[in-house]
């Protein structure tokens, strides 16, 4: 298969992708950093660092395992576009990881030193958590962000996808939708060097063609959209919450001032205390229905013979 052309990857479509990775399979072997071979063979290490799209990512994924590739992906806790610990994106994480591909941690550095804690402390709680999240040992890390110092640099219990070593011959990136350092992209497409590292986000690659500027705006327009459903579902928990409603309920009666009396009790608030004391013990009661092996068992007696009388009633 012959290489694409630098004007059909400038494009960043998915397709002009598959083309370059059927193309770069003919030369290499690719692989993920927790399998570089130890012997002088000519190899690809390729690299996705996930700073904006999980969903991106996934797809990227399938494409590679279509092609018999594997790769490692970066994943970044301090994302503004995602959170690693909601379901959905834990479970796009495992389906990229059962598709073969290596699952690596994206530390962010200049997010360490804000936390006023030991980075190396604050790394190694990040990547147990992967790994719990995952049930998949972490090998490698990637850093994000400004390319000053890297305190994790000569780090020896992880292998460091920005080491020297790890770069050999070439190093190119896509960041911010363009080639780094561009005459290393035309090095890799008409004169393939021996050992090479590739990295690409994920969210660089769509279906369409479209500028630079149209998918920051598709980005930001779809976390939007989340953020309208967030608002949504709390909007309707706050209006349908019984404790809420009976808030509002109480406000709105003419005595609630009360409440605020210094003077002597009155009768409404005899009865709210009395009222208060009936709510602790059926909160108590319900916690150890609920919360015990004893009381969970009687709970879902009740409710079966609940459904069998509804049953009947029909």
């Amino acid at each position: 298969m012959r290489a694409p052309t630098a004007k059909e990857l400038t494009d960043f479509t998915l397709k002009s992708y598959t083309n370059l990775m059927q193309y770069l399979s003919q030369i290499y072997k690719i692989v993920p950093f927790c399998e570089i071979p130890q012997k002088e063979i000519s190899y690809l290490i390729l690299r996705h660092d996930i700073d904006i799209s999980l969903p991106a990512a996934l797809k990227m994924a399938q494409i590679e395992r279509d092609l018999g590739i594997k790769s490692t992906y970066f994943v970044l806790f301090s994302s503004k576009f995602y959170n690693v610990l909601e379901g959905n994106n834990t479970e796009i994480l495992k389906e990229i990881s059962k598709l073969g591909h290596e699952i690596g941690l994206h530390y962010h550095p200049a997010q360490y030193q804000s936390y006023n804690r030991i980075p190396k402390k604050t790394l190694e709680i990040e990547i147990q958590l992967l790994e719990h999240l995952l049930n998949r040992k972490v090998h490698s890390i990637a850093r994000h962000g400004p390319w000053d110092r890297d305190p994790f640099a000569a780090i020896k219990e992880y292998v460091n996808a920005n080491h020297p070593r790890l770069r050999r011959d070439v190093f190119i990136h896509d960041s911010g939708r363009a080639w780094i350092p561009l005459r290393n992209l035309f090095k890799l497409l008409n004169n393939p060097p021996g050992r090479v590292q590739l990295l690409t986000h994920p969210e660089n690659w769509q279906e369409d063609k479209l500028s630079r500027e149209a998918l920051l705006d598709r980005f930001f327009q779809n976390l939007q959209k989340e953020i309208l459903t967030w608002k949504e579902c709390e909007e309707k928990a706050w209006l349908t919450d019984p404790l809420v409603l009976e808030y509002d309920v109480l406000v709105g009666k003419k005595d609630f001032m009360e409440f605020d009396s210094g003077g002597s009790k009155s009768d409404s608030m005899l009865k709210s205390e009395f009222r208060q004391e009936l709510d602790y013990y059926d909160t108590l009661f319900r916690w150890y229905m609920i919360n015990t092996s004893l009381g969970w068992r009687v709970h879902q007696m009740f409710d079966k013979i609940r459904s069998i009388l509804e049953h009947k009633r029909r």
